[in-house]
């Protein structure tokens, strides 16, 4: 999604001459999030490739009749879904939240870097608070038939019109001279119009960066502190977003480890043999991704958000915690007795 929309800005690179190292930075600080998304299900995909492999070579079958138990052969899992773990902990905490802050800063400074470096002949466009519309344009750069709505004045709907805009002092952040048109204005309060013939007239379109600087930060882009206790005054509703984002982001590392348990128990638990294996991947992969849309489903239903929260901690938990418990040296005979897709 966030890359997609990274894609939008293409154009300001091709026609606008935005740089194309600023593109490219706001894909990297896309990354983490990415990294995020993608690790756990990387990690229960090379769980199971692996071990199907050694299932398929005989190793796994020599390796346990060497004497090696379920936690032996699944200790490589078991760490590398650790390591995962804490990986993606690290992005969660830290990275994801200082990545996506610069990400919608840079998103931010193209909108509002400059009105008229933006425009885009013959399409109706919105930055921050003006609306601008250019019928064409001349050999020279000049805007022409343009229409500008500025809303940066409450209580007040402008709209200016023009024959033509001439663009002067781009370096900082770009005024527009407006030739031969009409400034209609309208109080919003007593609902007088008025109107104002002109020859010239210019227009400061850099917004105000005292805006710029005080915007709201949205719950992704904040750390678990904020969430949990934002210095403003958030409704209630915004309040459990909140929450829900921060309990979010405490609990999806957690799914490269259940991911990895999940896999290794669906490979190595039982007898082997070259039947089932398929139906078995298929499980796991099925039971993963049921426990990643139970738990997001638990965190975002807002209406029981404490039951909620809990039931979502629980549902992982218990994986890990059933997971462990059939990798244990009791649970040997029963599984292979019991398990009627593992059987020889």
């Amino acid at each position: 999604m966030w890359l997609a929309q990274s894609l939008r800005y293409i154009d300001f690179i091709a026609n606008k001459g935005v740089p194309f190292l600023l593109f490219i930075e706001m894909i990297f600080f896309l990354l983490p999030n990415l990294v995020v998304i993608v690790a756990p299900i990387a990690v229960l995909i090379s769980v199971l490739f692996i071990y199907n492999k050694l299932i398929t070579d005989h190793e796994l079958v020599v390796m346990q009749a060497s004497g090696l138990g379920y936690w032996q052969l699944a200790k490589p899992a078991i760490l590398i879904s650790f390591l995962f773990t804490i990986i993606i902990y690290l992005f969660n905490l830290y990275f994801l939240p200082f990545s996506f802050r610069n990400y919608r800063d840079i998103k931010a400074a193209l909108s509002e870097k400059s009105l008229t470096s933006l425009v885009q002949v013959g399409q109706f466009q919105t930055y921050g608070k003006y609306t601008i519309y250019a019928r064409s344009q001349d050999s020279q750069g000049n805007f022409l038939g343009i229409l500008i709505y500025d809303g940066s004045q409450e209580g007040k709907k402008i709209l200016f019109m023009a024959e033509k805009g001439i663009v002067f002092n781009k370096e900082e952040g770009g005024r527009l001279r407006l030739i031969n048109g009409n400034r209609q204005e309208k109080d919003l309060e007593t609902g007088k119009p008025s109107i104002l013939y002109f020859d010239r007239y210019v227009i400061e379109t850099k917004n105000n960066s005292e805006e710029k600087d005080g915007r709201f930060l949205r719950a992704y882009e904040r750390n678990i502190e904020d969430l949990l206790n934002p210095k403003e005054t958030l409704t209630p509703s915004a309040r459990l977003e909140f929450i829900s984002a921060a309990h979010q982001r405490l609990i999806s590392p957690l799914y490269a480890f259940v991911f990895g348990l999940l896999g290794v128990c669906f490979m190595i638990l039982g007898h082997f043999n070259r039947k089932g294996r398929t139906g078995r991947i298929l499980m796991a992969c099925i039971i993963a991704c049921l426990i990643e849309i139970g738990a997001l489903v638990f965190l975002h239903t807002l209406k029981y958000s404490n039951l909620m929260i809990s039931l979502s901690y629980g549902l992982v938990i218990a994986t890990i915690g059933v997971c462990c418990l059939l990798l244990t040296p009791w649970a040997n005979g029963f599984l292979k007795m019991s398990l009627p897709w593992r059987r020889s």
